[in-house]
């Protein structure tokens, strides 16, 4: 139901019959018995069918959806909270309500705000709006239960829903803008929504767009075919939203699908509206206008993902070429930019080429952009710089890739520079001063030919890199313009693996072998980086769960475990390195330089992620 600030929530489409009140009780205890969600929204007047029509006018009728709300509660053995539609009568005025239940207790009834009362539907005919009615409380089998606007709140796992009714989301302004505002971070809509072509569409976008601005999950079920089809056909179309991205969603018709489940990261949720500050400026006053009912979800010892974990955050499955294309053009107009806006005599590029991924990458993107501004590839210089640990392989990729490319190649050995130096520090020991004396000749190398020839230096460093200090203060550290910054290690990956399928078939065998070759910054003999930091891909999910949602050490640690099927030796040892190396290196963030944001997150300490390098945040795990 709940575990490390992931809700479990369900949308039903039950099988009901329109009039048939004992039918549709038995099929909503069904699905209730059934469900493993902690929360289970039903559709808008699921007990009596929307299309009752006039049978809403008969007194027997109204109080028999009355009794089936106690039998349901009485006979169902569900443990979470259910939201349930019904007709309710009071004080002699009919209303459309929603009813929010856990176990026998009734939390609270919301009457729907906005009637339609256009095309095909007559609802003013038999109820009334909830919009400015004045009882905050009424009496439903015995119990007070609290009536109208109402959210309700766990405030021990920070958890705040609101409840809407179909017309409310579509309104001009509808009643969970007010809601998010008032601090709800999840709203379940009860609808029964008819199907036209060209609906299903704008009924996404609006759930979409209102999970979207309010910061929030939307939760969104209608009553499907199963309604009266004398005029219209009514839609099953179930949709979980989340901050503006589908979670999960149904097909607008079946006759199987009952129930859409999803996991809900209400961590995030509460992340990202603690950042958003135009929400918190329109936020004060709003809570006042709202009874809070509190509740309690039962957290669970176990917890099974609907879908498994996405191990590619940063680049889901899901239109993937697309994002790919962007990615790139976002690097490429961004640097396009910065050539632009230098004089014309020093329009160069000067770029330490390696052979490996970031490097690689860094030159395709500097190819392209020279290509779009009309710029002859020569005006980039592919400088290569063999160590002593650098490997022949890589060297061989290096030239094939700036040959074919045609831009000037510079072949500098460092082997002289690196035994001088350390000669004249007095430094025998292959060590980090022996690794970082190569990084730091390296980018002394590069700036100095950029003042030689005319340009600027291209930095290559990831994001991945960035996050975990992975880069030598003032080497590799340091260029004039970063473009590999805002792009994690995996994504580098990707973005390679796609375009020497696409635009670079040429080299599509020299960058398929540093794809497959292991990731090394080759300062020693037979180094990879992932025998000391770990695997890249597992590094870059907790960068992402970190920064886009806001997970600490104890829920990284499980999500590992979920998405990785870690040890929880393993799980916690990933978490100790990445949180430590995270602290630890803010202070080579610090002067990191400019470079385009590409994904929702950076490291810029300009742009978006501010620390003081010495901050002493301890790891708790």
């Amino acid at each position: 139901m709940f575990k490390h600030g992931f809700l479990k929530v369900a949308a039903a489409t039950p099988p009901i019959e329109v009039g048939h009140i004992e039918h549709n009780q038995n099929e909503i205890i069904r699905l209730l018995d059934q469900t493993k969600a902690g929360m289970i929204v039903f559709p808008e007047l699921t007990i009596t069918g929307y299309t009752a029509s006039d049978l809403f006018f008969q007194e027997s009728f109204i109080k028999e959806a009355k009794e089936t709300l106690k039998t349901i509660m009485d006979t169902t053995t569900y443990q979470g909270v259910y939201l349930l539609g019904m007709p309710l009568e009071i004080k002699g005025t009919l209303y459309n309500c929603a009813v929010v239940v856990q176990q026998k207790q009734i939390l609270g009834v919301i009457p729907k705000y906005f009637l339609p009362n256009h095309h095909e539907f007559y609802e003013k005919r038999w109820f009334h709006s909830g919009k400015d009615v004045g009882l905050t409380a009424i009496e439903l089998w015995g119990q007070i239960v609290p009536f109208g606007r109402l959210l309700f709140e766990d405030n021990h796992l920070g958890i705040r829903f609101g409840v809407e009714i179909c017309q409310d989301l579509w309104s001009p302004y509808p009643p969970s803008d007010e809601m998010s505002l008032a601090g709800a971070n999840l709203i379940f809509n009860l609808s029964a929504s008819t199907e036209y072509i060209g609906k299903e569409h704008l009924r996404r976008q609006v759930v979409l767009d209102h999970s979207r601005k309010q910061i929030a999950a939307y939760v969104y079920t209608t009553t499907g075919h199963y309604e009266s089809s004398s005029e219209t056909i009514f839609s099953s179309h179930k949709m979980v939203a989340s901050m503006g991205e589908m979670i999960a969603e149904s097909q607008p018709f079946s006759l199987t699908e009952e129930i859409l489940v999803a996991d809900i990261d209400l961590t995030s949720i509460n992340y990202q509206k603690r950042q958003d500050s135009t929400f918190k400026d329109l936020q004060s006053h709003h809570e006042s206008q709202y009874q809070i009912v509190p509740f309690t979800i039962i957290e669970a010892d176990t917890y099974v993902f609907e879908t498994p974990l996405e191990r590619y955050p940063f680049l889901p499955i899901k239109d993937q070429q697309h994002q790919l294309k962007t990615a790139r053009n976002i690097q490429v107009y961004a640097l396009m930019k910065k050539i632009m806006s230098l004089p014309k005599e020093v329009q160069k590029l000067v770029i330490g080429v390696s052979g490996g991924v970031d490097s690689t990458w860094a030159l395709l993107v500097a190819h392209e952009a020279m290509k779009r501004l009309g710029l002859d590839s020569k005006k980039i210089i592919g400088v290569l710089m063999p160590a002593e640990a650098t490997r022949k392989e890589s060297m061989n990729n290096a030239l094939e890739l700036v040959q074919k490319l045609g831009v000037t190649i510079l072949d500098i050995s460092i082997k002289d520079a690196v035994e001088q130096h350390l000669k004249d520090i007095d430094h025998q020991e292959e060590d980090v001063t022996y690794e970082n004396v190569q990084a730091r000749i390296r980018t002394l190398t590069l700036m100095n030919l950029a003042n030689k020839h005319g340009g600027i230096v291209l930095g290559t460093s990831d994001l991945s890199e960035i996050a975990l200090g992975w880069m030598t203060y003032n080497g590799d550290q340091m260029s004039m313009y970063a473009i590999n910054a805002g792009l994690p290690k995996t994504v580098v990956r990707s973005l390679l693996m796609y375009f020497k399928d696409t635009e670079y078939r040429d080299l599509k065998t020299t960058i398929g072998e540093i794809i497959d070759q292991p990731i090394s910054p080759e300062l020693i003999k037979n180094q990879e980086t992932e025998m000391t930091l770990g695997r890249y891909i597992i590094n870059d999910f907790m960068l992402y769960h970190h920064l886009q949602c806001g997970a600490d050490e104890m829920k990284m640690k499980w999500l590992l475990e979920m998405a990785f099927a870690l040890s929880d030796k393993e799980a916690k040892a990933y978490v100790n390195r990445f949180f430590t190396r995270f602290y630890n290196n803010q202070f080579k963030r610090q002067t990191l330089p400019e470079g385009p944001k590409v994904l929702g997150v950076s490291l810029s300490p300009r742009g978006e992620y501010r620390l003081p390098s010495d901050i002493k945040k301890k790891v708790k795990l």
